[in-house]
């Protein structure tokens, strides 16, 4: 008998093994949910790069220049609050789960969106206006932040490991999307609402819309199943302290090094792209438009390059790859852009090949980072991880500013050096960072 009830436990041990193992592989049950997450932030994102001219005039008295500035400064601001989120957050994700954790996160960010659409202007209620975007920005920040880590750890919980690089591209390509469909329904806008209508009404809608990649998101969030490897891992104790081990400090400090660099070129090419191809008339609207979403779609090829090459050599070689090749041509295209070479299709080339070497290891970083953390506390970690880098790196384009104006000769030398700065940081993470191609996230410990 005993023998007997002995066998009955192992068959029903290997039965939920196995039926575990099954959950874990089926990809496609959590990657839409994950996406959309990645979607909504860049969205979210990119209608503030979009909307800097506009928002400038409209919640700053100052004159263009210091207008620009400003709103640069609330923008990037905001960015100090995203570790704040990751950290409040990620702790959530690791005791409730990530699922449960995304769903409140995105209702977060779908709302706040929906309401800065409201937000009075300077001529209303004078300084007021640019204190209240700024408060807005942050809470923004602050369930931005929460998205990533959760919807990163969910991901590469629910795949092998030989094959994260390329599904954490997959899911990380949720930005250039996100990107694209603010710039699509930003230049659709201007045409519904032509001329000045736009700077009264039309930027408005840009936030309303923002709610409706929110409730598809919800609703697809809500069938998502949990991840196995978390759902494990709640049956052990999930010690607080173990956050503060020196071993994921420094791994947290690692990713937040390659995340500034990577914050940090973004915001000086694809973030920077509408401003600095406007600058002396050189491209009118539309045409910078068609620009950006080139240089967008560009650049998810490059983060698709990035995560399948990091499956074959590894992650740090090939951060250290698309890195050196940023360097080295930094400064040649930056000089090509703003010397108006080739004029409407040299900027499209010259961007569209900054955009690949420069944010095309983006595609490396969810599993860069979430092979770094063991599970109970992987939300956490590549939460903080993540959003830690944004604190420095988005203000890479307000430096520039205040350092060099666009009237300058050597200001494409200048952004082409901002941009090399950015490419060291992510060097300086690769090189100090051991390689975790193909590690066992269940076997992970610190």
């Amino acid at each position: 008998m005993l023998e007997a009830i002995l066998f009955l436990q192992r068959r029903s041990a290997m039965m939920e093994y196995a039926s575990s193992l099954t959950r874990k592989i089926n990809v496609w049950s959590v990657y839409p949910g994950a996406l959309v997450g990645w979607i909504m932030d860049a969205f979210n994102l990119s209608m503030m790069f979009l909307l800097v001219p506009v928002l400038a005039n409209l919640f700053f008295p100052a004159h263009y220049g210091l207008a620009i500035v400003g709103t640069w400064s609330i923008y990037t601001t905001t960015f100090v609050f995203r570790p704040v989120g990751g950290f409040i957050f990620g702790r959530l994700g690791d005791r409730i789960g990530r699922k449960n954790t995304m769903f409140i996160t995105l209702l977060g960010l779908g709302l706040i969106t929906f309401a800065t659409g409201f937000l009075p202007v300077y001529a209303t209620i004078g300084i007021i206006a640019p204190i209240l975007l700024f408060l807005f920005r942050a809470i923004t920040g602050i369930f931005a932040g929460g998205e990533y880590g959760n919807g990163s750890s969910i991901i590469m919980e629910s795949i092998s490991g030989n094959r994260r690089g390329i599904w954490g591209a997959a899911v990380q390509s949720g930005y250039p999307i996100g990107y694209t469909l603010a710039a699509s329904i930003f230049l659709y806008l201007h045409y519904v609402f032509p001329g000045s209508s736009f700077n009264v009404t039309g930027w408005r809608w840009m936030f309303w819309i923002g709610l409706i990649p929110a409730i598809i998101g919800l609703i697809i969030r809500i069938r998502m199943p949990e991840s196995v490897l978390w759902e494990e891992s709640v049956k052990k104790k999930n010690p607080l302290k173990r956050s503060f081990s020196p071993t994921i400090v420094y791994n947290v400090i690692l990713g937040a090094l390659a995340m500034t660099g990577i914050a940090w070129v973004y915001g000086l090419t694809l973030g920077f792209f509408p401003t600095v191809l406007s600058v002396h008339a050189f491209m009118k609207f539309p045409y910078f438009i068609y620009v950006v979403i080139t240089a967008i779609l560009i650049s998810l090829l490059g983060y698709m390059a990035s995560g399948y090459l990091s499956d074959i050599i590894g992650r740090r070689l090939t951060m250290v790859i698309f890195s050196s090749m940023a360097i080295i041509l930094a400064i040649p295209l930056t000089y090509m852009i703003m010397g108006h070479y080739l004029g409407f299709t040299g900027a499209l080339i010259f961007a569209s090949i900054i955009a690949f070497v420069t944010t095309g290891v983006y595609g490396v970083i969810p599993s860069y980072l979430a092979e770094k953390f063991p599970t109970e506390m992987r939300s956490t970690g590549t939460g903080i991880g993540f959003n830690g880098g944004f604190i420095l790196g988005n203000w890479s384009t307000v430096f520039l500013l205040l350092i060099v104006a666009f009237t300058s000769k050597a200001f494409y030398a200048w952004w082409g050096a901002f941009i090399i700065i950015g490419e060291i940081f992510i060097l300086i993470s690769a090189v100090l960072s051991k390689e975790t191609k193909g590690v066992d996230l269940s076997n992970i410990k610190l």
